[in-house]
């Protein structure tokens, strides 16, 4: 009896596979966060067929966009960092889920993005983008967009162009079915490859003081010094008669006797005239200290005159 239980148990017992873990794909990440967004802000329904990836410059990028689509821009700390481009398609069911609460028959006619587009838009782009950071998780695009926000539209790829710094950008190419006749939808995300952290500023203490102010701005005034060797008084007529060649004799000055002085005549500083790198230089210095000897007694001086 126990014998027929034990076979009567392995025959109905369920062959349980072990679960395999399979990592987060950053394709199924963005088509998760596509439908998300899409059902959350629209109440449509939507496949997102495949999900290509490249990585561009912004050169490429520019190139290989189409003109048509609406752009929008990306914003991190204030800077354009990126883009979201929005095709007609996408563009149409946006509007008409959100006026007529359901999908035209027929595909929309091409037409350049306005800005009501873009209203109309927002709220889809603005779920995807926060969907992408719970969807991404544990995937490659783990931290991708985070802490980016949308801007402005641009007018222009163009334009995009001008005001995105150049980077390596991972570009992501949503193809999407509507589920609505034939129509089909692109939805592309451009961002730089790499995680999007906050930057840490140090912010250093500054003085707002006037007199700190002012101090400042005088200390990056330009300034002229003129550095003298030696001043002598000569006739007039001395001078008049030098010729090239002539020597004439610097009764008392030395290398340490130069003295600079500001444009209104004013001594600066006292120097020492040297070279530096093969050119003239003068360096800082106090004047050295005059030798002084002792008198010789009132006897020896005497005697000297004497003789």
């Amino acid at each position: 009896m126990n014998s027929k239980l034990s076979i009567l148990a392995r025959m109905t017992a369920k062959d349980e596979a072990p679960v395999v873990d399979v990592p987060l794909t950053s394709s199924r990440a963005l088509r998760v966060a596509m439908t998300r967004a899409a059902d959350k802000a629209l109440g449509l329904s939507l496949t997102v067929q495949s999900v290509g990836e490249e990585l561009l410059n912004l050169d490429e990028v520019v190139a290989g966009l189409p003109p048509d689509a609406l752009y929008i821009s990306l914003m991190s700390e204030g800077q354009n960092v990126g883009l979201l481009g929005v095709d007609t398609q996408m563009r149409a069911a946006a509007i008409e889920m959100q006026t007529m609460g359901r999908l035209a028959k027929v595909a929309a006619p091409d037409r350049p993005a306005t800005g009501t587009d873009l209203m109309m838009v927002l709220p889809l782009c603005t779920t995807l983008i926060g969907q992408l950071a719970e969807t991404t998780l544990g995937s490659e695009l783990e931290g991708w967009a985070g802490g980016v926000l949308l801007g402005p539209k641009f007018d222009s790829l163009r334009a995009a162009g001008l005001v995105i710094e150049d980077a390596d950008f991972r570009v992501m190419r949503l193809s999407i079915d509507l589920a609505v006749g034939e129509r089909q939808g692109e939805l592309v995300l451009v961002l730089p490859n790499h995680q999007m952290s906050p930057k840490v500023e140090i912010v250093k203490p500054v003085d707002q003081s006037w007199s700190a102010k002012l101090r400042a701005a005088v200390d990056l005034a330009p300034a002229t010094l003129e550095a003298i060797l030696h001043k002598m008084t000569l006739p007039l007529g001395v001078v008049d008669s030098l010729k090239v060649g002539d020597e004439i004799p610097l009764l008392g000055a030395t290398v340490g006797s130069v003295r600079l002085y500001a444009p209104d005549g004013v001594m600066v500083s006292e120097a020492r005239l040297g070279q530096s790198g093969g050119k003239r230089a003068v360096r800082i210095q106090a004047a050295p200290e005059a030798m002084m000897r002792d008198l010789p007694a009132p006897e020896a001086r005497a005697a000297a005159n004497a003789s």
